[in-house]
């Protein structure tokens, strides 16, 4: 069995991936500043035991607030990127590394593997620019592209919510609730996600990049739907346009990843169902 280094191991899809690879080593803001880049590469080498695999959850993901602090932005997504990459060069370790759908400007309206990004905003830049960074040094990665990320919460303060968690937030304090009906999106349960990694990884797939989220697609309205019917909860949805919402970032209407390369994952809906009725 390979040995894994979790990075970001107390966000939503590190805890998961801390739970699907029981025995994995996971670090978190506690335990390494991954911006610091001797002292990671001098943590990992002074390990008992190299690992053969490191797993990247570590990123800035706020996509509004990153139009703000683009440099934060860039420093997480881009620069830590490129530095982890040549540390796994120079130790010979495997990287595995996570993007998204907002690469891409949504044009086309789904995309491959190999389709090229344009992205729209600060965040969807500078996950592009981490990739090209990752590309460029180092050739044993799995680059994962996903999307729209729900399942059982980080225990890091700093982990982002998942739409279903604001979903449910909102309901407690809203008789209305909107909800954009004209952008469409992949959705991913972190659960199937780290079971698809730790497949591709054991199976050893080739290197290169992969599309992984489960199978079909949403707005952010037939999601919130979706939430309140599996729940029984009588919300009053209200369906509005992208331009209706104050919105600091561009988003593109339509950005489904397409999945050429492996087994599709099971449809979201009974994803979320098992997740919010388990």
């Amino acid at each position: 069995m390979d040995k894994i280094l979790i990075l970001g191991a107390k966000g939503m899809l590190g805890g998961q991936l801390k739970r699907t690879f029981s025995k994995a080593l996971g670090w978190d803001r506690q335990d390494i500043d991954i911006t610091q880049n001797d002292d990671l590469r001098q943590k990992i080498k002074d390990l008992t035991v190299k690992p053969s695999v490191i797993i990247n959850c570590v990123a800035y993901n706020n996509v509004d607030e990153a139009e703000q602090k683009k440099d934060l932005a860039f420093k997480l997504n881009f620069e830590v990127v490129g530095n982890l990459a040549e540390i796994c060069r120079d130790l010979d370790i495997t990287l595995v590394h996570f993007s998204t759908n907002y690469i891409f400007d949504g044009e086309k309206g789904e995309y491959q593997e190999d389709d090229i990004p344009h992205p729209l905003s600060v965040y969807g830049e500078s996950k592009f620019k981490g990739e090209q960074a990752l590309q460029k040094t180092w050739h044993k990665f799995y680059l994962i592209r996903t999307a729209v990320l729900f399942g059982p919460p980080g225990e890091s303060d700093l982990s982002k919510k998942s739409f279903v968690e604001v979903m449910l937030n909102l309901s407690k304090e809203n008789n209305v609730i909107k909800a954009v009906d004209n952008e469409i999106n992949s959705l991913t349960y972190a659960v199937d996600l780290a079971e698809a990694v730790k497949k591709l990884i054991l199976e050893k797939q080739p290197f290169g990049i992969y599309h992984i989220t489960n199978s079909g697609q949403a707005s952010w309205y037939d999601y919130a739907k979706e939430i309140f019917k599996i729940l029984k909860k009588n919300v009053k949805l209200k369906p509005v346009l992208a331009s209706a919402l104050p919105r600091k970032a561009l988003r593109p209407a339509k950005a489904l990843l397409l999945n050429t390369k492996l087994p599709p994952l099971r449809l979201w809906r009974e994803a979320l169902k098992e997740f919010l009725i388990s």
